[in-house]
């Protein structure tokens, strides 16, 4: 558990902005892989020109897929800085897509 100083610290940065990652590219490449790997091929991921006369006028990322991302994102990239020994995913609460 963190000690009452750290929590302190934690508890200041509330609603800041701490840290950014670096730009991802989330290409029909890697689009096309997570479908692959979850079994999730639905059209509107993986069949660019079905998915051109669709309703959003192209294929889109898996929500899935964007959720996956954020160890990548937020743990390497963004936290890099925070010098972590260690992260623990804790869970996220009431994600919808």
């Amino acid at each position: 558990m963190f000690g009452l100083g750290r929590a302190a610290k934690l508890q200041a940065l509330v609603g800041r902005e701490i840290a950014l990652s670096d730009w991802l590219r989330v290409d029909q490449a890697r689009i096309d892989a997570f479908a692959e790997c979850t079994e999730d091929r639905q059209w509107i991921h993986v069949d660019p020109e079905r998915a051109r006369k669709g309703p959003l006028g192209a294929t889109i990322a898996h929500g899935f897929l964007l959720l996956s991302l954020l160890p990548r994102l937020g743990l390497t990239d963004a936290m890099a800085g925070l010098k972590l020994k260690y992260a623990v995913n804790y869970g996220l609460n009431r994600v919808r897509f």
